[in-house]
């Protein structure tokens, strides 16, 4: 016989879930205040590249698309598909409802995770792009920031929310997968066309890509960090077998 037996903490996981939302904004917003030499330094090493690339933004774009061919536009087609927001997160709200329903607690959990930090990291990239009024590159309007006669919600260049979305789940699939060794590395390898994609199409410049795998990446991180985990385990109740959800 089997049976189900719920623990009082299953009670609490919704709530520690949903209040991690807020806790992991708030980590993110006070990290400064208690970085340490190291972590500065890694902040301006981010900071100067991507600046440089800010200055570099028209130079690399002719470069990316004096060599674009059928050959390239064929290869990034696919790619640019896993930062597609109306493609990833319904995948990622099935993937993790078929994990709970088939009691699957890898599934489930990566599933959370990568929700979390994708509506966090998207969250934070709509807000500069409102922020910063960017033209996209296919525009041919140039590369500055708040470069048209007024506020436009087509604006929205820099960052880019493909490679923001891309970033914001790449680290956590590979951290759930790591025993399985080809997983991160294709992952990353996935993340990095999928960034690149948007180079080819003429959808975003260098600095807007680069900025938002950085928002993505750091995202996932902190998400990692700050998130309760859902977990299963079974244990002997009587003559039977009892599966206790933990969290």
């Amino acid at each position: 016989m089997v049976c189900f037996a719920l623990s009082a903490e299953e009670n609490s996981y919704p709530t520690d879930y949903l209040l991690s939302y807020p806790a992991t904004i708030y980590t993110e917003a006070t990290a400064p205040l208690n970085w340490q030499k190291a972590n500065w330094l890694q902040a301006s090493v981010i900071i100067l590249t991507a600046g440089s690339l800010y200055f570099l933004d028209d130079e690399l774009r002719e470069l990316y698309q004096r060599n674009r061919t059928e050959f390239t536009d064929n290869i990034f087609t696919g790619a640019k598909q896993c930062g597609e927001v109306k493609i990833v997160l319904p995948a990622l709200a099935i993937t993790t409802l078929g994990g709970y329903l088939a009691q699957n607690e890898k599934i489930t959990d990566t599933g959370l995770l990568c929700l979390k930090s994708s509506v966090l990291a998207l969250s934070v990239t709509q807000i500069l792009k409102m922020a910063s009024q960017r033209q996209r590159p296919l525009k041919d309007q140039g590369e500055q920031f708040w470069n048209g006669s007024k506020f436009s919600f087509h604006n929205d260049s820099f960052p880019s929310g493909h490679s923001t979305l891309v970033w914001s789940i790449a680290p956590i699939i590979a951290e759930a997968n790591q025993p399985i060794k080809w997983i991160p590395p294709t992952v990353y390898v996935m993340a990095t066309l999928t960034s690149l994609s948007r180079l080819n199409d003429d959808q975003h410049w260098t600095s807007d890509v680069f900025t938002g795998a950085v928002i993505g990446y750091v995202t996932a991180k902190l998400t990692l960090k700050t998130t309760p985990h859902w977990q299963l385990s079974y244990y002997q109740q009587g003559q039977g077998v009892s599966v206790l959800y933990r969290f």
